[in-house]
């Protein structure tokens, strides 16, 4: 490495020198800056070789007086922005919320029952059964074991279990749930059996109906069934025929098994509908 003459040295030295004070001005406020801009008009291209190279030194001090001040800034943009993200979730969901309850309100005034409002609040095995939920309503709000639950004009499952305040909700895709069909096309009747994940398969009473893909299915009966007729369970999907020479089809259910939170129970036959809350 070539060493620096005398001459380079001390020239450098120099730059150094006038490199700081430009910085000093710099950082000195307004009662110096007019100084600056003195100096920096007389000896302008030396101003701008040295800040060529202490440039960048130069701004970073400038910057540490504000950078506490930043930071808070940032954070509390940061929180602002995390509060407003809550708000419009909160709107969202209160939004879906008022949907599924008018949903509820009209499958009431339709079916010409009383349909009782509940948020589903837990997802998981009970009562012996994979698929169930657990919804905030119970015994005091009128809800009983054997009832049947909807999301509106779908099939969701019925009560299981009640006790005061909650309920347990066997769910129509759980492979032990068994209900009572109808083909809305040409009034054949079977059961529906759940197939969890795979969604729902239906056997028609009669081994030589002629189900197609696309065909509804509603609640309808069949043995000793207790839901409340005419509730869309699902579409069928697929169509084959079983080794004993049954047909088995394989529908997809109406109300998705996985995406639950208002729902209704249907506690009575009248034409007085709760659509808000539950009944003291």
């Amino acid at each position: 490495m070539r060493r620096l003459t005398r001459r380079q040295r001390t020239a450098a030295i120099v730059l150094a020198v006038l490199a700081l004070c430009f910085i000093t001005l710099d950082l000195g406020g307004g009662g110096l800056r007019g100084a600056h801009s003195g100096v920096r008009g007389t000896l302008g291209a030396l101003y701008r070789g040295t800040d060529t190279v202490l440039g960048p030194v130069r701004r970073w001090l400038e910057g540490l007086p504000t950078a506490g001040s930043n930071q808070a800034r940032i954070d509390a943009l940061t929180h602002e922005n995390a509060v407003l993200r809550g708000q419009l979730a909160a709107l969202r969901s209160d939004h879906r919320t008022g949907q599924e309850l008018t949903a509820l309100q009209r499958a009431a005034a339709g079916l010409n029952h009383t349909v009782l409002p509940a948020r589903v609040i837990g997802f998981g095995p009970g009562e012996g059964f994979d698929w169930t939920v657990t919804i905030d309503a119970g015994r005091t709000s009128g809800v009983w074991p054997g009832q049947t639950v909807t999301d509106g004009a779908d099939l969701v499952g019925r009560v299981l279990h009640a006790d005061s305040s909650t309920a347990i909700v066997l769910l129509a895709s759980d492979p032990g749930s068994g209900v009572g069909a109808r083909d809305e096309r040409d009034g054949e009747i079977g059961t529906v059996t759940g197939s969890g994940t795979a969604g729902l398969v239906f056997t028609p009473l009669n081994p030589h109906a002629q189900i197609q893909i696309g065909d509804a299915l509603t609640t309808g009966p069949s043995h000793a069934s207790s839901y409340v007729a005419g509730l869309t369970i699902g579409v069928v999907r697929s169509v084959r025929t079983a080794a004993d020479g049954s047909v088995l089809a394989t529908v997809t259910p109406a109300a998705s098994p996985t995406t639950l939170d208002v729902i209704g129970v249907i506690t009575g036959r009248t034409t007085n509908i709760k659509a808000s809350g539950k009944p003291k």
